[in-house]
């Protein structure tokens, strides 16, 4: 419902938000399915993307930097504790797909994220 109410402009702004949240749930992908198994892991990886993403949010939709902050803040450790808990619900439930299970997790959880924060640097716009 909320998609309909907007106008032209703004539809067309929340499509690029969608775009940069679905490039970087690929990057996250990416870089989960590669660096999973090597001695340093995807943490380190998957939290320079997380902040990244939410900066390129921040700056498309021009909010100011403490947003920023708070919202980077918020991404990373919600990230972590939603991919943590999620990865190992996923093991359990499906323990034969293996590195897939995360792969899914962390993409799910990047989208879900980088909705949140587009929901929340729109609101702050209008």
């Amino acid at each position: 419902m909320y998609l309909f109410s907007l106008t032209m402009n703004n539809r067309l702004n929340t499509a690029k938000g969608f775009l940069i949240i679905l490039l970087f749930a690929l990057a996250h992908a990416v870089t989960c399915f590669l660096t999973h198994g090597t001695r340093l892991g995807d943490g380190i990886w998957l939290t320079i993307l997380t902040i990244a993403m939410v900066f390129c949010l921040i700056r498309f939709y021009h909010s100011p930097f403490d947003v920023f902050l708070g919202l980077a803040f918020m991404a990373v450790f919600a990230g972590y504790f939603l991919g943590s808990s999620g990865a190992r619900w996923m093991s359990c439930a499906k323990p034969g797909w293996g590195i897939w299970n995360n792969v899914i997790v962390t993409s799910v959880t990047t989208i879900l994220l980088g909705t949140a924060v587009l929901l929340v640097v729109q609101k702050k716009k209008r």
